[in-house]
């Protein structure tokens, strides 16, 4: 039996590449960076647009399916998004953080659900997945020596960035 978050996942997959097939799209590898400047933190993040499109359903917002690369030894920024996210983890492993603003919804690679909120923070491994509601205030850090891969549906405000930085100090690594 397949767990609610991949399932979601999974369709938002599928209704992109069906819905998408008739429409102008953007495919492109790209490199996103947040309001505000790149810190030297986010400098490494890859994020590489799969696909995207501006949905006739929902104008002002963009819609994407995007891959993040995150380094071995390397913890973002505290950050926001215009809209919701979708992720599941493909490779790698990855400490999450949320800061404030609300709470994710975990469904773990054995099925098990979860929430978490602000002032806690999770490990997610191959096959995790997880909901970022829009505004919330949360990082992610690669404490390994490995990569962590994430693939990403979301949608969020066109004219914005993906992603704004909060202004808050996070932990260095070591």
């Amino acid at each position: 039996m397949r767990r609610p978050i991949q399932q979601v996942v999974l369709a938002v997959s599928l209704v992109l590449s069906v819905a998408l097939a008739s429409v102008p799209v953007v495919v492109a590898d790209q490199h996103g960076t947040p309001a505000g400047g790149t810190p030297a933190a986010t400098a490494a993040v890859e994020r590489e647009v799969l696909v995207e499109s501006e949905p006739a359903t929902a104008p002002g917002e963009l819609f994407q399916l995007v891959r993040y690369r995150i380094p071995a030894h390397l913890t973002l920024p505290a950050h926001t998004h215009p809209g919701i996210q979708m992720n599941t983890i493909e490779a790698g492993t990855l400490t999450y953080y949320v800061v404030a603003a609300g709470e994710i919804l975990v469904t773990r690679a054995d099925g098990e659900e979860e929430t978490f909120g602000p002032g806690e923070e999770t490990t997610f491994a191959v096959g995790d997945s997880f909901v970022e509601p829009a505004g919330i205030v949360h990082y992610g850090a690669n404490l390994t020596s490995e990569p962590v891969r994430i693939l990403t549906a979301s949608l969020l405000a066109a004219n914005e960035p993906p992603s704004t930085l909060a202004g808050l100090a996070t932990p260095a690594t070591d």
